[in-house]
């Protein structure tokens, strides 16, 4: 995958390793680097073909790899298995042309590499230079780029250690009894709070459920928790805490962050995948221009059953942030064009479909990230969010928000 950096990051520029370790046959030593770079102590020659970097993809948080094809020598198109290749890395297009960017350089006939040791959350900007036997180099300028995901992180919120105890807590002015001194009735019509599959079937059963927990929707769900408090025949039973707002403000802000994370038994750690490799999906990532400034994307859903609620639903389980921009090297990553949920219409269909606004130009190039609810409990606004102005913590926001991000994307190129 490749994209554009817009935010200052000339400090990660300490973070960067100096060299990272190879992928495939050039399993070198990380030492292994050819002094002089581009522009250094060869000599630049047209007699070298070669296309340059084919791509650089994010595999984790912390590594990408880059691949090429094969360079030869003209006139006889002879010379790839003696061609070695640098590798340059930089964090914005024009640093990447340097002689200093240079991090690696292969054993011959290697089209591959691992770049290892990166931050996360960063865009990284990749070049590759063939290099002969007589130490020319190709005069390759052609320029790819990644985004690391941001670190894989579980949700904030576990219902053990921090929902469960909150069904414990005192009634105001009753110090004797609380939630569980009544709730603990297993069984339909019954609204067992001492067990989470108590909790998810509510008065219902777990096969159907009636509960207050609407998955993934936090405020929704604190609503109809109100709501229920509130109304007969339990309405006096639950005064003590309807008129002493302390007792509920407690429990709000923690049910509302598990439900949005939906309401799991454990916090899910584990990013969503696409599955590109199931042939019944082949031929359901595409888009196309509606009209002038309007694009639509369609995808198949990606998997997460970790994270899958108890009422077996995708509605609302993943979001797709949906980056784009006029070419693979432009991609603008700092903030998605488009945030898609799925709805309970796109739940029971085989593709996920969203629109979203373009005029920079007739072509473009889009990649989308599913990701789970774990960041959801994060305070964040995306519609509001201005990555160009944000303070460091509405940046560290935007990173935790939109953490557990899939990195085994690929591109979709749209023309008009």
């Amino acid at each position: 995958m490749r994209s554009a950096l817009k935010f200052t990051a000339l400090s990660l520029m300490a973070l960067l390793p100096v060299a990272c370790g190879p992928s495939g046959p050039s399993a070198n030593a990380i030492g292994g680097i050819g002094a002089g770079a581009n522009n250094g102590a060869g000599l630049g020659t047209s007699d070298i073909l070669f296309a340059g970097i084919l791509s650089a993809d994010a595999i984790n948080p912390n590594e990408v790899t880059v691949t090429w094809t094969d360079a030869v020598i003209l006139p006889n198109l002879g010379g790839a298995i003696t061609m070695r290749y640098q590798i340059y890395r930089g964090l914005d297009a024009e640093t990447v042309l340097q002689a200093s960017a240079l991090v690696f350089t292969t054993e011959p006939g290697v089209t591959s590499f691992v770049d290892i040791g990166l931050p996360d959350n960063t865009t990284l900007y990749y070049r590759v230079v063939a290099l002969d036997t007589d130490e020319r180099f190709s005069l390759t300028t052609s320029v790819g780029n990644a985004r690391t995901p941001a670190e894989y992180g579980p949700g904030s919120i576990s219902y053990d250690s921090q929902i469960l105890p909150l069904w414990s807590t005192p009634m105001p002015g009753a110090p004797a009894t609380n939630c569980l001194s009544c709730h603990t009735l297993p069984g339909a019509g019954q609204l067992d709070l001492s067990t989470l599959q108590g909790v998810l079937a509510g008065i219902g059963t777990l096969q159907n459920p009636n509960s207050f927990v609407i998955p993934y929707q936090g405020e929704a769900s604190w609503a109809e928790f109100l709501a229920r408090m509130s109304a007969l025949p339990t309405l006096f039973q639950h005064l003590p805490y309807l008129t002493a707002p302390e007792g509920l403000a407690a429990m709000e802000v923690p049910i509302k962050a598990w439900i949005a994370e939906g309401a799991l038994a454990a916090p899910d750690s584990l990013p969503p995948v696409f599955e590109f490799a199931d042939e019944e999906l082949a031929g359901t990532y595409f888009g196309s221009f509606l009209d002038f400034d309007t694009v639509s994307v369609t995808f198949p859903h990606a998997i997460d059953p970790e994270s899958l609620p108890f009422n077996g639903s995708v509605a609302g389980q993943l979001e797709y942030a949906v980056y784009a921009g006029v070419d693979s090297s432009s991609i603008y990553w700092d903030k998605p064009v488009a945030l898609i949920t799925v709805d309970l219409l796109q739940a029971a269909e085989t593709t996920v479909s969203g629109t979203f606004d373009w005029t920079e130009s007739d072509s473009l190039v889009v990649v989308i990230r599913p990701l789970d609810a774990s960041g959801r409990g994060v305070p964040f606004d995306l519609a509001t969010y201005d990555p160009e102005t944000a303070t460091a913590q509405e940046l560290e926001n935007f990173r935790l928000r939109m953490r557990n991000q899939a990195s085994n994307e690929r591109e979709m190129i749209i023309n008009r």
